[in-house]
């Protein structure tokens, strides 16, 4: 009898979870002004606008991939391609966790106000930093035409890519939005570990770097993965198939274990904030 309860309980948190991202969803145009509204706030008033976020990201990967590539003593053209795609993948993707420690605090009076699904504010947090990728992405053309990376059918790749990223971003920013928004101190913790996955994930370095016995530490960093299948189409190149099918396994894996979870808040999250 407490099996089938827990299982009818189980349920129905999916559903709850299933119908929250649904109206997310319906909720588009709501996304599309939170999401745009956050940047035009955070640059109003200035003459350049939004395009400071491709100036400030063009001068730090031209420092860093010049001094690096001095440092390590590795060829210029061939290290500045992968130091550009690779900040600008991650400052999407810390960009969106980080953001999502204070997503709910934030938009806290909308929800009192309003009945609001809960994943508008994760769309609208994964949507504004889309539209900061897309600001940075003429970095990654004139940088691809400079040293000559060439374009080809491996390119259409970054479409599925992205769409694998965009589901790890949806479930992974949700649950710390979800716990951050319940103990607040969790907030330091996601962004000091923010900084250690910097570090050990091949953003400042290369994967064949790394000795040949070690590439199974590597790939058990599940950001290496998600790195690379948007990474390597960019650079004109295909992303290995066990990158991808961690990528897969990642990112529809967590999205199902996280289901429960996000049914389980639903009608807890508003007291919360």
């Amino acid at each position: 009898m407490k099996s089938t309860h827990v299982g009818a309980g189980h349920g129905r948190w999916i559903q709850g979870a299933l119908d929250d991202l649904k109206r997310g969803l319906l909720n588009w145009r709501l996304c599309h002004l939170i999401g745009l509204g956050d940047i035009r706030r955070r640059y109003a008033r200035s003459r350049i606008g939004q395009f400071w976020l491709t100036i400030s990201t063009g001068l730090t990967i031209s420092t860093l991939g010049l001094v690096w590539s001095g440092l390590w003593n590795i060829d210029v053209g061939d290290f500045l391609p992968h130091i550009t795609v690779s900040l600008i993948i991650w400052t999407a993707i810390s960009g969106v966790i980080s953001d999502a420690t204070t997503v709910f605090a934030s938009l806290g009076g909308l929800y009192v106000n309003q009945g609001m699904s809960f994943s508008t504010a994760i769309y609208s947090l994964i949507y504004r930093h889309f539209l900061i990728f897309l600001h940075n992405l003429p970095l990654i053309l004139a940088v691809n035409l400079l040293f000559s990376v060439p374009f080809g059918f491996a390119t259409i790749a970054v479409f599925a890519g992205f769409a694998l990223l965009t589901v790890a971003l949806t479930w992974m920013s949700y649950l710390v939005a979800i716990a951050c928004v319940r103990f607040r101190d969790l907030t330091q913790v996601v962004n000091s570990l923010l900084l250690l996955a910097f570090f050990v994930s091949p953003i400042l370095w290369k994967p064949d770097q790394i000795p040949a016995t070690k590439h199974a530490l590597l790939l058990a960093n599940p950001l290496t993965s998600l790195l690379a299948i948007v990474r390597e189409p960019l650079l004109g190149r295909c992303a290995g198939g066990l990158e991808w099918l961690l990528a897969l396994a990642f990112s529809t894996g967590g999205f199902l274990l996280a289901l429960p979870m996000f049914g389980y808040s639903q009608r807890r999250i508003i007291y919360w904030i």
